[in-house]
């Protein structure tokens, strides 16, 4: 029977690495912290260092530091916590709190609840509109999606939608919310300027799981019972195309930089790589030893990790290959993250009241840097963090670079009149703390810049 238990997404950077050696133990497990029952959701506050765990069997939010990974507070929200989103414009957590019907909305800086908001009937999946600072919140029991302000934290808008909505993504190009509707087996189109349904297409069966490409600026959608991945043009809403790559259940899709979109299959134990610009498979692993991948999730330079409940364990992948093995008992969220000197994996057993935190012992593997660089375009980033400037340097020539916001969003570039070799100075005053993604040249190849005020 399918399971309609609340699925989780997160959009962040990865670069897929070229294949690396199977079952080399590179990670360790570093720390076990106590939360609340079936902890479900995570999500980073980049600019407080703070990870935030959803409890959904303890109606509570558990707040850890990110460096320490020892516990900050413990937040009481609404019933049954199952999905977690951060605005990096106003600090703020949202919830969707399911069977209490509501988002509790929470302060980064405190940890305090600052509004509970009404929404519709079991509330699932968020959404955050980084061009106007708006929360959807898809709620699958009333067949609606509720807009809540970032600014005031007042709800604005209850739009219809189809029947059971799971499922959500942001086009910040278009300026659009993509809504999968798994009972009417199709997605709503919304305009978030406004807020009306200006678009309905139809997919396969049991749409599950959105993904957003904002280099080729296209929807993925990928569609349970009847295994297709489903391609949408971003900026006319047409259904581009319909991909047949197994018969059985694509179950979470990510965005991979450089045009890339990664999926695996629950039920045929296996994951893929789409190249966006030709729709072709460039990379395909089938699970010698996991089962049941039902959840990806990549951090913000190295790792794609894949939660396999049928072996209890979450793979650390390349493109190819296996590059290392987490136990962990029914694995369910994961977040990625940075350290200095180091990268962290945050992952919740879901029957279960812990957390574990693995550590990458790989000596000077640090986010900013790479598994495998390109050798013909190697670059690097000083300071990282930075606070008003910051120096990009490379052997070869810079013309241009582009800046990216956690949402894909481009908010800096910068033309070099006179460009010459070695060291290029760029100027922060406008960009607000948080992490930002760096391409240069328009070369397939993306580093981060932790940006601290």
């Amino acid at each position: 029977m399918f399971n309609r238990k609340p699925l989780n997404y997160f959009l962040f950077y990865l670069i897929i690495s070229p294949a690396l050696l199977y079952c080399q133990v590179y990670f360790y497990l570093e720390n076990t912290v106590p939360v609340g029952l079936y902890p479900s959701a995570l999500v980073e506050n980049p600019l407080n260092r703070k990870i935030y765990c959803a409890n959904s069997g303890s109606n509570s939010i558990t707040v850890i530091d990110q460096v320490t990974t020892q516990i900050i507070t413990t937040i009481r929200v609404g019933s049954y916590p199952s999905n977690l989103v951060y605005n990096p414009i106003s600090n703020k957590i949202y919830c969707a709190n399911q069977t209490s019907n509501d988002i509790s909305i929470i302060d980064g800086v405190t940890n305090e609840v600052l509004n509970t908001v009404g929404v519709g009937i079991q509330p699932r999946a968020l959404a955050f509109d980084s061009v106007h600072n708006k929360i959807y919140c898809a709620n699958a029991g009333s067949n609606n999606v509720s807009v809540i302000d970032g600014t005031n934290n007042n709800l604005v808008a209850t739009i219809n939608v189809g029947n059971y909505p799971n499922g959500l993504i942001y086009n910040p190009i278009n300026q659009k919310i993509y809504c999968a509707n798994m009972d009417n087996h199709n997605i709503s189109v919304i305009d978030a300027t406004n807020y009306n349904v200006i678009a309905t297409i139809p997919v396969g069966a049991f749409p599950l799981s959105l993904a957003y490409n904002p280099i080729s600026n296209k929807v993925y959608c990928a569609s349970w019972a009847n295994g297709r991945i489903h391609i949408i043009d971003g900026a006319t809403d047409q259904l581009l195309d319909s991909l047949i790559y197994n018969n059985s259940g694509p179950q979470s899709l990510i965005y991979c930089p450089y045009n890339k979109i990664a999926y695996v299959n629950f039920t045929g134990d296996n994951f893929k790589i789409i190249d966006g610009s030709t729709n072709a498979i460039i990379g395909n692993l089938q699970f010698a030893v996991g089962t049941r991948p039902f959840l990806l999730h990549h951090s913000l330079g190295n790792f794609t990790y894949c939660a396999n409940i049928g072996s209890n364990k979450v793979y650390v992948l390349s493109s190819t290959n296996v590059f290392d093995s987490l136990p962990i008992v029914y694995p369910y969220a994961i977040l990625g993250s940075w350290i200095s000197g180091g990268t962290r994996v945050f992952i919740t057993g879901l029957n279960s009241s812990y957390l574990k935190v693995f550590r990458c012992n790989l000596p000077g593997l640090e986010e900013d840097q790479q598994l495998s660089f390109d050798n013909n375009h190697p670059f690097s980033i000083h300071p990282n963090p930075a606070s008003s400037v910051f120096r990009i340097c490379c052997p070869w020539l810079v013309k241009n670079i582009k800046i990216y916001d956690i949402t894909g969003k481009l908010v800096k570039k910068q033309e070099f009149t006179n460009p010459r070799t070695g060291e290029m100075r760029v100027l922060t005053d406008q960009l607000n703390s948080g992490v930002y993604f760096i391409q240069i040249n328009s070369l397939p190849q993306i580093n981060k810049i932790n940006i601290v005020k």
